[in-house]
């Protein structure tokens, strides 16, 4: 509807201006051509000057009598000792009585007269005259109108069709039979929302496949390997613990991958509860790597807050898990009341994330460091998750850097919401 109106009131804006400008510069034209009804006047009265003075001075009522009755208005002669007027007054300013009705007085030097025509009887204008302007105006809404209907229905239905399939994939755009004028682009959208809508099922469907499938090979080999590590010389068990870390980090990957999996399908489910912040971060710290100091601080006037604790759980988990691993030393958590949002910050005292890779962190299998060796760590996926999480509360993530730490300072912002209104997924 926001594009229908401003579609319409552009065009019809400018059809109006355009109208306008053209009526003013015709009505212009007009009157540079039109001889105007002063020059008519001043002729007439110096036609009627003409006629009396070529009469006695005795015999000019009877002439303006007559020449009143030749222009059907009255013309009288009066002497200038019984008119006065001002010095200031232009030659044809009219003398309307109280109907309206119009007089003008004219100085017959010829006559050593002042010559009177009228009173002429106001006309008034034909009603249909006034009334084109408007029916003109209008006319321009209508067919404009008219005319724009049938388009800006097809866009809007289009629109409305894309915005259901960005917020469901499995839900492709079927807008061709909703429209008229843009059938064919429709057509060309439609199927192409259905090949993408199938190529992203088939996608999602192989990573959960190959996530889960994965896990039972991994625990046989897991199991073989600890088998082997009882029986075999100790020379070789240090080669065996290495594999069993490459497993490990090869579970931990199909885990992460399995998250975000979930988390990115259109059905996940929001479990809404009011949690006691305080004693629930500090469970979530207290399972956090111990290869750094983390200190917590929740605002007092954070009591219990509304979200789903599982997945709000899982990020943060790996907000600490990531700042472990960057960190120098510290890692300090905090919860406040911000406006009407909560805000969950994780800052650590490391180098910090560059300006240009803020946005860019925040992507699946995005990584600072494209070395993706051990000491760095990560899949790319962690603050992925975050973001997920941080959207399916209403919310959103963002990075900055900390002003006491000196590190990166990564926040979860969401909306407070009472109990009986959970924030649209």
């Amino acid at each position: 509807m926001k594009l229908l109106f401003r579609s319409f009131v552009v065009l019809v804006g400018g059809l109006l201006l355009v109208a306008v400008l053209l009526d003013f510069g015709f009505r212009q034209l007009q009157l540079r051509d039109d001889p105007g009804p002063d020059r008519w006047l001043l002729s007439t009265l110096s036609l009627i000057e003409t006629e009396l003075a070529a009469v006695p001075a005795e015999a000019r009522d009877a002439r303006a009598a007559s020449l009143a009755d030749v222009l059907g208005v009255s013309v009288q002669v009066f002497a200038r000792d019984e008119i006065h007027m001002r010095p200031d007054n232009e030659p044809l300013t009219p003398l309307v009585d109280a109907d309206g009705n119009r007089s003008y007085l004219h100085v017959a030097d010829s006559l050593d007269a002042v010559v009177r025509l009228g009173p002429i009887p106001s006309s008034e204008p034909n009603p249909l005259l006034r009334m084109l302007p408007p029916i003109f105006y209008l006319s321009i809404f209508v067919v404009v109108g008219l005319w724009l209907r049938p388009l800006l229905r097809d866009i809007n239905a289009i629109s409305n069709g894309a915005n259901r399939f960005a917020a469901d994939y499995r839900e492709p755009l079927s807008t061709a039979d909703q429209t008229t004028e843009l059938r064919s682009l429709a057509r060309n959208l439609d199927a192409m929302a259905a090949r993408l809508s199938g190529v992203l099922r088939s996608q999602k469907e192989l990573i959960a496949a190959l996530s889960h499938e994965m896990r039972t090979p991994l625990a046989r080999i897991r199991f073989a390997l600890a088998v082997l590590g009882e029986k075999t010389d100790p020379r070789l068990r240090g080669e065996l613990d290495a594999m069993n870390d490459d497993i490990e980090e090869i579970d931990d990957l199909v885990g992460a991958m399995l998250d975000y999996a979930r988390l990115d399908h259109p059905d996940t489910q929001m479990r809404w509860q009011d949690v006691p912040a305080c004693s629930w971060l500090q469970q979530i710290v207290a399972k956090a790597p111990a290869n750094v100091i983390i200190t917590t601080n929740v605002d007092i006037t954070v009591k219990d807050v509304r979200m789903d604790a599982r997945l709000m759980e899982l990020a943060v988990s790996n907000l600490l898990v990531n700042g472990a691993r960057y960190a120098g030393a510290r890692l300090h958590c905090t919860l406040r009341l911000v406006d009407a949002s909560y805000v969950l910050s994780v800052e650590d005292d490391g180098a910090g994330v560059p300006d240009e890779a803020k946005e860019k962190v925040f992507k699946a299998f995005a990584r600072i460091d494209d070395s993706r060796n051990r000491d760095t760590g990560g899949y790319g996926l962690g603050l992925a998750v975050v973001a997920r999480v941080a959207e399916l509360h209403g919310g959103h993530a963002s990075v900055d850097r900390s002003p006491e730490f000196g590190g990166a300072r990564f926040q979860i912002h969401w909306r407070r919401q009472e109990s009986e209104n959970p924030p649209p997924q």
